[in-house]
């Protein structure tokens, strides 16, 4: 134990509590969940040869898929088991598909001491990537989802994550270099026999990015009524990143706009919670209000935001 002491010390005082003190660090037996009239499931991800690996258990009703108990055991770096502790108490009470909507961002805030330090070190970003990646991949077994041929693909030995993974981690932090790649996904961080592939990966990402800078559409300067059903969600994103989305970030959370309907002289936009949001109480009262003022008085006094 004093050796971990020690070892830790290069970490923040939230993400050393996790590591000294998991609260959610072991297993749980068929016992367990019998007494809770659950399901047990478990899953593994990664392998020691890899360097990670984490098995998930849950405690799983089975009249809704609401997971009543969570717990988990892991092998690797000491970080892995902060971000796996926190992440286990935020799937507890979730669904299985909610718990699959955490995101990164919410979950690294989740692990920091204070707004504007980061909770770890950039070389283990990886590790919150690969805890959220681990129920991703749960829970597609829980579902029974079948695979397709990206989330088959294992194209680096030093990462127990799919081609689909790696690919989504790229777009969603926006990487540009191999060494910015490792530190979010441990892709290529010692296995130089797939850097090839994974500098394809970054160069297809580049093309689709500037394809999109060439097709993207400014919010034009007309009023919202006027505007058509893209411009309008380019203007009610615009309005919530000036007003409420940092907030929702720094809890956890994010918002997705899914349609603006027009609804006699109502305008009704479809959104969905991600992330923390999706379970939180404030979702239906006091965020939703916050977000629908937000859209009231920058783009229209007659809109009316609908979750779904």
């Amino acid at each position: 134990m004093e050796e971990l002491i020690d070892f830790k010390s290069d970490y923040g005082i939230k993400v050393a509590m996790f590591i000294g003190e998991p609260k959610h660090a072991g297993v749980i037996t068929e016992q367990e969940s019998e007494a809770l009239a659950a399901r047990r499931f478990t899953y593994s991800y990664g392998d020691e040869a890899i360097g990670e690996e984490i098995t998930l258990y849950w405690a799983v009703n089975p009249e809704d898929d609401t997971i009543v108990l969570a717990r988990y055991t892991y092998f690797g770096t000491p970080s892995l088991i902060a971000a796996c502790d926190m992440l286990t108490l935020l799937c507890k009470n979730k669904t299985v598909q909610e718990a699959t909507t955490m995101t990164y961002q919410g979950l690294e805030r989740f692990l920091r001491d204070n707004p504007s330090t980061p909770a770890l070190p950039e070389c283990e970003q990886y590790v919150i990537t690969l805890a959220l990646d681990a129920v991703k991949e749960a829970a597609r077994d829980y579902y029974k989802d079948a695979p397709g041929p990206d989330e088959l693909t294992y194209p680096c030995k030093d990462t127990p994550m799919s081609l689909a993974s790696i690919k989504e981690s790229i777009k969603l932090h926006d990487i540009q270099d191999l060494k910015t790649l490792a530190h979010y996904t441990k892709a290529g961080y010692k296995d130089s026999m797939c850097q090839e592939t994974l500098s394809e990966l970054l160069i297809v990402h580049q093309k689709v990015q500037e394809e999109e800078r060439e097709i993207a559409t400014e919010v034009p300067a007309i009023p919202f009524r006027e505007m058509d059903t893209k411009q309008k969600i380019l203007a009610i994103d615009k309005a919530i990143d000036g007003s409420v989305r940092d907030f929702l970030i720094m809890d956890g959370g994010n918002i997705e706009i899914l349609d603006v309907k027009e609804n006699g002289n109502q305008i009704d936009v479809y959104v969905r919670y991600l992330g923390a949001c999706s379970g939180c109480a404030s979702s239906s009262t006091g965020t939703l209000f916050a977000i629908e003022n937000a859209l009231k008085e920058q783009l229209d006094d007659q809109i009316r935001v609908i979750p779904i």
